[in-house]
Formats: structure tokens, C-alpha cells, sequence
């Protein structure tokens, strides 16, 4: 599989489970959301979330997430002047609602790697032009997604060059 492995430290490890869980406490005891799935551990699925969002600060060397008390409007990091949307997966595809859900710039997917959960591999991105139009639509568990496969996502690097050159006010050559 194509990608970047990110080892989280101990202390990103748990700095993002303490993200995960705040977030779940959050959004099910304050703001009252409910699981899609009531069998579903959304606890391990914020912690998921949080982990693949320090793997990708970490990677592009970006600030930290933070805890968003009113959501985060889809948009988790910037780089450059990109807004980045990081999703965790377990399985090969970059999932989205619909274009609409597709808030920022980029989306990024990460994945586990092995069964430690501090390592993680940032499979690759796409632009929110390039997945509407090449995303295909599946129904899965929660009705028709939008579904796009890692293998046809651009390598982590390709987000790494943009996102310098837009940090350095400069325009890529060649």
C-alpha cells in the first residue's frame, strides 16, 4: 500500500485520545448527538479520528488539532492556505455523504498501521474538485455514499509540495 507511516509518542497518543473522548463527551452529553449505529463505540471512533488528525499535523509538520466545542465546520487543519479535512478508515475507500459534506480544500485519508495504535499510515489525498469528479457512488451501511479508492488518491507527498510552495508565497515550477 502506498503511503507515509507517522509513529505517534506517547504523549500524541494520548493527547489524542484525550481529544477523542473530550469530543464524544461533548457531542453526546452536552450537545445530545446519538450514534448513527447504537452498537457502534463512537468513543473509539473520535479517538480514531483525533489519532489520524496528530498523524497528519505531524507529517506536515502543522499545529496540533484543538477541541472544537461547536464543530469544526469539515475543515480539521490548514496547510498553506488549504484547508485539510483528515479521515480515518478502516477499509480501502475515502467516504464522504455527498460533494457537500466535502467541506475543505483537500481530504486526507489515514489508515492503521498493524495493531499499534500509535502508528499510522496516511494513505494519500485528493482535492474536493478531483473526488467529485471522480468519486462513484456505493451504498453502504448508512445509505449512498460517496466513495472514492486509496489507490486512486494522489501520494501524501503531492499535498506536502503544494502546501510548501503555498507557504513560501511561491508557485510550483515544472
Amino acid at each position: 500500500m502506498k503511503g507515509i507511516m507517522v509513529r505517534l509518542s506517547e504523549q500524541e497518543l494520548h493527547d489524542a485520545e484525550r481529544l477523542g473522548a473530550d469530543t464524544d463527551a461533548i457531542c453526546q452529553k452536552v450537545m445530545g448527538y446519538k450514534p448513527r449505529d447504537p452498537g457502534s463505540n463512537k468513543l473509539q471512533s473520535e479517538i480514531d479520528g483525533a489519532r489520524a488528525e496528530f498523524a497528519v499535523s505531524k507529517l506536515y509538520g502543522l499545529d496540533r488539532p484543538t477541541l472544537n466545542i461547536l464543530g469544526d465546520g469539515g475543515k480539521d487543519l490548514w496547510f498553506g492556505g488549504l484547508s485539510i479535512d483528515v479521515k480515518f478508515t478502516n477499509t480501502d475507500d475515502l467516504i464522504f455523504d455527498d460533494v457537500d459534506a466535502f467541506k475543505a480544500d483537500v481530504a486526507v485519508l489515514v489508515k492503521n498501521y498493524g495493531d499499534d495504535p500509535r502508528s499510522l499510515t496516511v494513505v494519500g489525498c485528493v482535492s474536493r474538485g478531483e473526488f467529485a469528479a471522480n468519486s462513484e457512488t456505493q451504498q453502504r451501511k448508512y445509505g449512498t455514499k460517496l466513495c472514492m479508492k486509496a489507490s486512486d488518491l494522489a501520494p501524501p507527498e503531492s499535498l506536502w509540495r503544494v502546501g510548501k510552495s503555498r507557504e513560501v508565497g511561491g508557485g510550483l515550477e515544472g
